[in-house]
């Protein structure tokens, strides 16, 4: 154990967060090393100068916005990579190899050929121009805008008609990845026409077992300008409350900051499986003292009536 090891992990020390190995390493060290053991007391120190001043209850809003940023970041953080990868990213890595081996030189010559070749056999017509036959994934195609969505009553069959270079559509079932694709594309683009935007949100709430239609719901409700789609994707997302933490976190935040009454409303009613949750507790002690609305301050305070106190 060295001497940046231990200053960069003595505030977790302080704070007993270190795992009981690594405390009793660090103990170790400081008993022999007097600069750490000076860096520890001057942390000591100022601990001691921050506990006099008074605690300040972060609000529920607060909270709520910190966990959804701190899940969205835990979700996205890059995880640890091969060794082929930090080649196929690091430039300077792949000029090292090149220069002290040609044989991988060659190699490198031949697959850029190999790809000049198959990008202007596209180029060319290789693929077919079908919408219905592309292969991988719509979303990769150059989309300008959803432009109508057709469900056929009675049946799983959805006409979705949308602009690329030229107009196009695809018509396909509701299981189609494409289809899909497009559905959620349309839910978060705030430029196509609301009356698209409610199409493709309505029909998404049939499928919000699937983690990326819940996204796309729940980018719907903290995003769009229209309060008839977030109440929509409301509806979709109100049975997972409970089971996924990001889906309630989006609508405590509508609870909290929605222009809309009615989208308030319905995320008060979509809460109650988990008021019992420290963040919706604290947001309607909040709501049923100062809220401006008086329907949400006197539900909020008969969902706190309803509850067990808690010392």
């Amino acid at each position: 154990m060295n001497c940046d090891w231990v200053q960069q992990n003595v505030s977790l020390y302080l704070y007993n967060e270190l795992a009981d190995d690594a405390r009793h390493e660090l103990e170790q060290h400081l008993q022999r090393c007097k600069a750490c053991a000076a860096e520890l007391a001057a942390q000591q120190e100022f601990q001691a100068a921050m506990n006099v001043l008074p605690v300040e209850e972060p609000s529920a809003s607060f909270l709520a916005a910190a966990r959804m940023r701190l899940q969205e970041a835990l979700e996205t953080t890059e995880q640890h990579r091969a060794w082929y990868h930090r080649f196929a990213f690091d430039p300077t890595a792949w000029l090292r190899q090149v220069r002290f081996s040609p044989a991988l030189a060659a190699v490198l010559l031949i697959i850029g050929f190999g790809s000049g070749l198959g990008t202007m056999y596209s180029a060319l017509g290789g693929r077919s121009s079908h919408p219905g036959a592309q292969s991988g994934s719509i979303a990769n195609a150059s989309i300008a805008g959803i432009t109508s969505i057709d469900h056929q009553p009675n049946s799983n069959k959805v006409k979705i008609n949308y602009d690329r270079m030229v107009p196009e559509s695809l018509e396909g079932s509701m299981n189609d990845p494409q289809i899909q694709d497009l559905l959620t594309f349309a839910a978060k683009s705030n430029f196509n026409n609301s009356g698209v935007r409610l199409d493709s949100v309505d029909l998404l709430t049939s499928k919000p077992d699937d983690p990326r239609v819940r996204e796309a719901l729940t980018y719907a409700l903290r995003y769009d300008s229209n309060p008839g789609v977030r109440l929509k994707a409301l509806d979709g997302l109100a049975a997972y409350v409970k089971q996924d933490i990001r889906v309630r976190n989006a609508v405590l935040e509508a609870l909290l900051n929605d222009s809309n009454l009615g989208v308030r409303s319905g995320a008060l009613h979509a809460l109650e499986p988990v008021r019992a949750d420290s963040s919706v507790r604290m947001a309607l002690q909040q709501l049923a003292k100062e809220d401006p609305s008086d329907y949400i301050r006197s539900e909020s305070q008969r969902e706190l009536s309803s509850m067990p106190n808690i010392d």
